[in-house]
């Protein structure tokens, strides 16, 4: 009976010592373990967000969400249906969306792709301005939009179509860079394109 005993309390020790063995590595190899970020996996993705960005007086400058936003180690974000708006006081509102964004600068500048629609509210004599193509360069801090594609701007009752073409909301410029064709109609109660000489 005392060498069961002897040999029960030895099975127990043994399994008790197996047991923490057993925990110890697990622990020191799991401490070990570090994150290494990889360039192809998201730091965090974000459903229905909503970014504003603000000037250095602390007053909101533009405003950007999206359906989903994925952001990386290096500060790039990918976006899908992203929507951005400036709402800063003194600048005409303007509204740009596309299928898919990307920003590889922290939100300071943003390539737009698929079905982009920019379109700026009409302002004092300046009508509403729609411009659609297939992608949009657009900078925040100057508030430019650019594109190489060909592109259709709606402006009032007149229309516009060039490929290429550098749009500057602070100016209130479109400038198209080729193959321009233009529709102009006539202002209400005349029947002349351009004002008489008389």
């Amino acid at each position: 009976m005392r060498e069961r005993l002897t040999a029960i309390i030895a099975i127990i020790l043994l399994v008790f010592l197996i047991a923490a063995s057993y925990w110890y590595a697990m622990k020191t190899s799991v401490g070990n373990l570090r994150y290494v970020p990889s360039e192809k996996s998201p730091d965090f993705i974000a459903t229905g967000a909503t970014v504003i960005s603000f000037d250095e007086n602390g007053v909101a400058k533009t405003r950007l969400r999206a359906k989903e936003f994925q952001h990386f180690s290096d500060d790039s974000m990918t976006m899908i249906q992203p929507q951005a708006t400036t709402v800063s006081p003194n600048e005409p509102v303007t509204h740009a969306q596309a299928r898919n964004g990307f920003t590889d600068d922290a939100g300071a500048t943003f390539f737009f792709e698929g079905d982009v629609i920019v379109s700026r509210d009409a302002s004092g004599s300046n009508p509403a301005i729609r411009l659609e193509t297939q992608t949009m360069h657009v900078d925040t801090d100057t508030n430019r939009f650019e594109t190489d594609d060909i592109v259709h701007i709606y402006s009032g009752r007149d229309k516009a179509v060039g490929t290429g073409m550098i749009f500057d909301n602070m100016q209130r410029t479109v400038e198209l860079k080729s193959r321009v064709t233009t529709i102009i109609e006539p202002r209400e109660g005349s029947n002349n394109l351009l004002p008489s000489t008389r």
